[in-house]
């Protein structure tokens, strides 16, 4: 069975500032969708809901995933600690199980693995998933695999959110990123990334005609847990989406 999430920036950024992300819960739900992606940046509030947005999705039986703009390394090559700390509290005011945050600049010869690990041990019941963002530094499928194989041999408990769109943003060569980092991969994002008019656009997913989505999602194991992160408009949609996400399943 496929275990579908919908992250809540998939959605009108007007409607979702306007109205809420808890005002979504119950359509994702309905939707058929296995989990949320809570989004940090689409919080207008300066005291932030979650607990209101934890009862909602529990009320909906649904598992959270909570993604922050936030860099793991900062620009010194250092470990974000702080920021990492007020994000995994927020979390777990939220009831995530996993929160999502993007590579940064780490160093191999100077970030330090162990101080990452010590941090997570604190936290042993969330999971840390490191996501290819759009940025050169963070989306580079050389820092990415430097940094998975060192916390892989150190045993350092994170994993990676492979985003199927964002290599193009980076001008990196998605084959090469499939080869590299296939192994470190526990959450999909799909997405389909066209160039039209010169500017890259993200694009709704469609089947069967070649889209390099399909292939991803074909390259990777089928049983990873998938968030559609696509403008999803209207927000009726959703559910046809993740018809056509399970019905490809069912196919496959």
């Amino acid at each position: 069975m496929q275990k579908l999430i919908v992250p809540l920036n998939a959605f009108d950024r007007v409607e979702v500032l306007e109205r809420g992300q808890i005002s979504f819960i119950k359509l994702i739900a309905e939707s058929g969708a296995f989990g949320v992606e809570i989004r940090r940046e689409l919080f207008t509030e300066k005291e932030l809901p979650l607990e209101n947005l934890k009862q909602e999705i529990e009320k909906h039986n649904l598992f959270t995933v909570y993604s922050a703009p936030i860099e793991c390394w900062n620009e010194n090559h250092q470990l974000n600690e702080q920021e990492l700390a007020v994000i995994f509290e927020e979390g777990k005011r939220l009831g995530a199980k996993w929160i999502k945050v993007s590579l940064g600049h780490y160093r191999e010869e100077q970030s330090h693995l162990g101080r990452l690990d010590s941090f997570l041990k604190q936290h042993p019941h969330v999971q840390l998933f490191v996501e290819n963002d759009q940025t050169l530094y963070g989306g580079n499928i050389a820092n990415l695999r430097s940094f998975f194989e060192s916390a892989s041999e150190l045993g350092v408990p994170v994993r990676m959110t492979f985003d199927a769109g964002n290599w193009y943003y980076t001008n990196q060569n998605l084959d090469e990123a499939l080869q590299q980092l296939s192994q470190y991969v526990h959450y999909l994002h799909l997405k389909q990334v066209n160039l039209e008019n010169g500017e890259l656009v993200t694009l709704p997913l469609q089947k069967n005609i070649g889209h390099s989505w399909e292939k991803v999602l074909n390259s990777l194991p089928s049983h990873l847990v998938k968030a559609l992160e696509f403008p999803i408009v209207p927000k009726e949609r959703t559910k046809e989406f993740i018809q056509m996400m399970t019905e490809s399943e069912a196919l496959a």
